[in-house]
């Protein structure tokens, strides 16, 4: 891949959901580990080919234990209907995990397909609290990712502890490559 990828935590999210059931939506030709691969090209790990701005998506409500999208949000047209997708197609607290380029990736904004950039704090507008979206989601987990430099030298560390600060103060001197979410769907 272009940049580093959370390896470690993947693996650990793949034990932690085995034998559950698994959507990796856009999963191209690296599919999670046991999941059903959905994608808008016929890829050979793909189950299903289908537009993925077209929703609803052949999926009952409540299908999946754990739903992966990587690197694919910021390719699609709308991020609240495809967001309210993922929430209705997951089991009540079941797990969304998101990862999208980093803003401040200058990578994300050569590619021609990527059409929105992400900061840190932009899924938490989906907040159980805010009755302005269907999604109703808790964040889990958040974290920024950057090249092993920036982690060798500890400002990963730094970068997350006190996100906000990088992003309003650091983020362009020290770009990251991407973010990750990890979202529970409080249903019910």
């Amino acid at each position: 891949m272009w940049f580093e990828r959370p390896k470690h935590y993947y693996g650990r999210l793949a034990e932690r959901f085995n034998g559950g059931r698994i959507l990796d939506v856009g999963c191209g030709t690296q599919k999670f580990p046991g999941a059903i691969g959905i994608d808008v090209r016929p890829h050979p790990s793909a189950d299903i080919r289908h537009d993925l701005n077209a929703v609803p998506w052949p999926f009952e409500d409540g299908s999946f234990d754990l739903v992966v999208m990587r690197h694919v949000l910021e390719h699609l047209k709308d991020v609240v209907e495809i967001i309210d997708e993922l929430y209705r197609i997951t089991k009540a607290g079941g797990t969304i995990v998101v990862e999208v380029p980093h803003f401040t990736w200058a990578e994300a904004y050569r590619h021609p397909g990527h059409i929105h950039f992400f900061a840190g704090g932009s899924l938490d507008y989906f907040h159980p609290a805010n009755d302005n979206y269907k999604a109703k989601l808790r964040i889990v987990r958040r974290r920024i990712y950057f090249n092993d430099f920036f982690k060798l030298i500890g400002f990963e560390f730094l970068a997350n502890r006190f996100s906000r600060l990088y992003e309003r103060h650091f983020a362009f001197i020290f770009p990251a490559g991407s973010i990750v979410w990890e979202l529970e769907a409080v249903k019910g």
